[in-house]
């Protein structure tokens, strides 16, 4: 017989008892009987004309008999009982009686007529039904009077010794004719996936998780800025902490109640170019607009030289990145102490630098710095946000000189150390720094937030990586996710061989997908509402997302060999590049592996699961 559930736990003795028995029938003609146990249906009771209420019922065994039609069980397991003048009374285990509402074999014959009237209003068609009581705990002499039949009922002596042939002979009566039905083979399927307690699988959809994600986390990093309130005005501030703190969250709230206090001309800076376009964004319906400077600070170091030599870039272009950054500093300090209206012009009451740690190791970085914020280092008012230990994706490690370590160079600052991630889901703080192969301890104490999860899968190749990213985005589209909350983050370019993104068929989904990296968009704040229109989903590069954050990252090839096309990356630690590109997901956060990958997985799955939190 066919069992559903396949299995109880919380059902009384007498009901495990009918239970085994139903399962382990070696007749064959109940091979193909299906066994419903402890199931519901629905009893209407009309009180008068304009009122009446519903309540639910339950049979303890409901049997689908193919080509038949249906039997109700109802199992007993009384010690002992009687009925004297029409009342049933029931013996307890301890001896003490006491009267039974309503009459056992009426039960079972009432839910036989309450399930049928049920299965009348839903399919128009009536089935041979007959129901039976076992008595699995008493002995007697059956009942047979004209009420009940000894058909419908079995002492414990007959369920011991005959109850599956007694089934067999009971469901060889069912008998139709007169508008009755017997159970077809497509009868039982609408049955069984229609009324008969129907399989069915809920999950709470993406959007929902997004939702209370952000809610979640915006108070979170809510606690994080409010750190900031003990802080005495016109401080110097120096913010560490791992990816995923809260960092930039802090340093948007300084920019805004710094120019609403003090009206101040205020710049920002950071080191990578979507993040500063992000930060221009955010300020874009802000009244400060034309009076706080967003720039990368190699732009900005672009925009003092071409105000001036527009020909010395020329002269430089194909230099290495660092060697590069160290000339263009020179050159700028050059311009501004020869030229007095150049450098008011290029002088700030207030500098906020994120992502800090990817350039303070140049060899003139902070006397640059002095010389564009008034006041200086010693007198001048900033906000200097980073961290120097984990995320300098710009350059060698070994090339950073820690001795210009802000925290060894600056004076009179107030340090702000951060420690609680705010921006990862549970889920995702807890796993970014161990599957990365970064830590053996967690960097942070990881995020409050529940909502969110990390889904892994392993693929042999190259089709397999495309088929599987391809019915990721399907899955997100039909559960109505937006495009822009969806960001593929890769270790490879867009025209490298590496990178199969270009091969993925979005067709019946997403728009496109839209390089974040591409040269042409330069000015990302002014199109981000065209993209967001068109439901385009982003692509990017793991380390050009630095400083940046997504509902969904789809990271497509951690731990694989960064691009040779970023020569200054090429001798950073690939799990450097993964732990910051995994950290970029608030929420959800896909990993899609090489097979290759899976023994090293499984082992930081030990670890993480090792982990004290």
């Amino acid at each position: 017989m066919i069992m559903i559930p396949p299995t109880i736990d919380n059902s009384n003795f007498a009901e495990k008892k009918v239970f085994s028995k139903l399962k382990n029938s070696k007749n064959p003609e109940t091979k193909n009987w299906v066994v419903y146990h402890s199931l519901n249906y629905p009893v209407s009771i009309k009180k008068s004309e304009k009122k009446s209420f519903k309540y639910f019922g339950e049979a303890d065994f409901v049997i689908l008999i193919p080509g038949k039609g249906i039997i109700n069980i109802e199992v007993k397991g009384w010690t002992g009982f009687s009925c004297k003048k029409g009342v049933w009374e029931i013996t307890k285990p301890n001896g003490t009686k006491e009267p039974n509402k309503k009459s056992p074999l009426k039960q079972a014959s009432d839910s036989m007529f309450n399930i049928r009237k049920f299965i009348d209003l839903k399919l128009n068609k009536r089935f041979p039904q007959n129901w039976m009581v076992v008595f699995t705990q008493c002995a007697f002499d059956v009942i047979d009077d004209i009420e009940y039949s000894n058909d419908n009922i079995i002492d414990t002596d007959s369920f011991h010794s005959n109850f599956i042939n007694r089934l067999v002979s009971l469901s060889k009566i069912l008998k139709s004719g007169g508008g009755i039905f017997q159970i077809n083979d497509k009868d039982l399927g609408i049955l069984q996936k229609n009324i008969m307690r129907p399989n069915f699988e809920v999950f709470i959809k993406t959007p929902t998780i997004l939702n209370d994600s952000e809610i979640e986390i915006k108070e979170y990093t809510d606690e994080q800025i409010d750190i900031l309130n003990h802080l005495d005005e016109g401080k110097r501030i120096l913010v560490t902490g791992s990816q995923g703190t809260g960092k930039t969250s802090i340093a948007e709230d300084i920019l805004k109640r710094e120019y609403n206090k003090h009206k101040s001309k205020i710049l920002f800076l950071n080191s990578n170019r979507l993040a500063s376009e992000e930060m221009k964004d955010k300020l874009k319906n802000f009244e400060t607009e034309n009076s706080i400077n967003c720039f990368t600070f190699n732009k900005f170091l672009l925009e003092i030289i071409n105000s001036v030599d527009r020909q010395f870039l020329k002269s430089v272009i194909k230099q290495e990145f660092v060697k590069k950054n160290n000339i263009l500093i020179d050159k700028s300090i050059e311009i501004l102490k020869a030229d007095i209206n150049l450098l008011k012009k290029f002088n700030y009451d207030f500098i906020v630098f994120d992502e800090m740690q990817n350039c303070f190791f140049y060899e003139k970085f902070y006397d640059f710095i002095e010389l564009i914020l008034k006041g200086g280092l010693s007198n001048g008012k900033y906000c200097f946000l980073g961290d120097f230990k984990y995320q300098n994706l710009v350059s060698d490690q070994s090339l950073i000189d820690q001795n210009k370590h802000p925290k060894n160079y600056l004076i009179d600052y107030e340090p702000v150390p951060l420690i609680r991630n705010v921006r990862n889901a549970k889920s995702i703080s807890r796993n970014a720094p161990i599957l990365s192969g970064l830590f053996k301890n967690l960097p942070y104490q990881i995020s409050k937030s529940e909502h969110g999860e990390v889904i892994n899968s392993f693929c042999k190749d190259r089709s397999e990586k495309i088929e599987r990213l391809g019915f990721i985005i399907r899955k997100l589209k039909k559960e109505g996710v937006k495009g822009h909350d969806i960001v593929i983050l890769s270790n490879f370019r867009l025209d490298n061989k590496n990178n199969f993104i270009s091969e993925l068929n979005l067709s019946g989904t997403y728009d496109h997908v839209v390089d974040l990296t591409d040269n042409n968009i330069r000015n990302l704040s002014s199109n981000i509402d065209e993209i967001k229109k068109n439901e385009c989903i982003y692509f990017s590069t793991a380390a050009a997302f630095q400083g940046l954050e997504s509902k969904i990252v789809i990271y497509v090839d951690p731990l694989e060999i960064p691009p040779k096309s970023y020569s200054s990356l090429n001798s950073l630690k690939p799990e450097l590049i993964a732990f910051n590109a995994m950290g970029r997901a608030t929420t959800i956060l896909y990993l899609i592996w090489d097979i290759r990958l899976k023994e090293y997985y499984d082992r930081q799955l030990k670890v993480i699961g090792g982990l004290k939190v």
